[in-house]
């Protein structure tokens, strides 16, 4: 009886602490209609990297000034800041960034210097903002991505840097670099985003992941839509019943 008692309050222990860990993570599904303007992505089905499948994103079809971009942003857009980080993204400043990734993957004949990128806005001041609806903005490091065929994480752990996207304030930074620079600055977005001057890209894109420094833990996985899924399905279920009627007429 003692036995089964000590086992019982480890299970629960074990219980409690497994979910205070994943009460610290929100992972939301992102599909095309969230992108809040600019050029639907298309689907890039069966094909995404480990633990974000079973789908992705591929940027939009090749047409003059495609893009596609997703923000999680405060305040608007779907407020999807608020959705990662109900507790924080209220007050949430640049030195509240512990670590931001994601992946991508670059099809052969992918021009050098073009993949996905990631873009922290900050919120307007009212002194020295850079238009009216942001008061800087940081770009990462992604033409420096080099890898073809093969899905790759960027991570400011591994590498990330971010500069002032065309501001020449901010140089080439680490994510701690910048945290010095400008740490005290509120998030307006992130946004994840291809740039409408390539006339379309085929690069694919998925697992944004953005964790704070409290270690809370906001994901997004980007999907289909539920049509596209249940076309899929379909389909799957369709090829499935004709092999086995296929085998038993064998």
């Amino acid at each position: 009886m003692t036995n089964l008692f000590t086992c019982c309050a480890l299970a629960a222990v074990l219980f409690l602490l497994s979910s205070s860990v994943l009460a610290g993570t929100i992972q939301i599904d992102v599909q095309p209609a969230d992108v809040p303007d600019e050029s639907l992505p298309r689907v890039n089905v069966g094909d995404a990297p480990a633990g974000f499948g079973p789908d992705s994103w591929q940027g939009p079809a090749a047409g003059a000034g495609n893009k596609t971009n997703w923000h999680a942003r405060y305040l608007s857009d779907g407020d999807a800041l608020s959705t990662l980080f109900p507790a924080d993204a209220a007050t949430m400043t640049i030195a509240d960034l512990e670590s931001i990734s994601y992946f991508t993957k670059r099809p052969t004949g992918t021009v050098a210097g073009r993949d996905w990128w990631v873009q922290i806005y900050t919120r307007p001041t009212g002194s020295g903002d850079k238009a009216s609806w942001y008061h800087d903005r940081f770009i990462n490091n992604y033409s420096d991505h080099a890898v073809i065929d093969d899905w790759t994480q960027y991570s400011t752990d591994t590498g990330m840097t971010f500069h002032s996207n065309g501001l020449n304030v901010i140089g080439e930074s680490t994510l701690a670099e910048l945290i010095l620079a400008a740490g005290d600055q509120e998030i307006e977005m992130i946004s994840i985003q291809t740039d409408s001057g390539w006339n379309g890209f085929d690069g694919f894109m998925d697992g944004l992941e953005i964790e704070l420094t409290n270690g809370n833990i906001g994901k997004a996985n980007f999907v289909p839509e539920p049509s596209t899924l249940a076309l899929s399905a379909l389909g799957l279920t369709l090829l499935g019943y004709y092999s086995f009627r296929r085998r038993r007429r064998v």
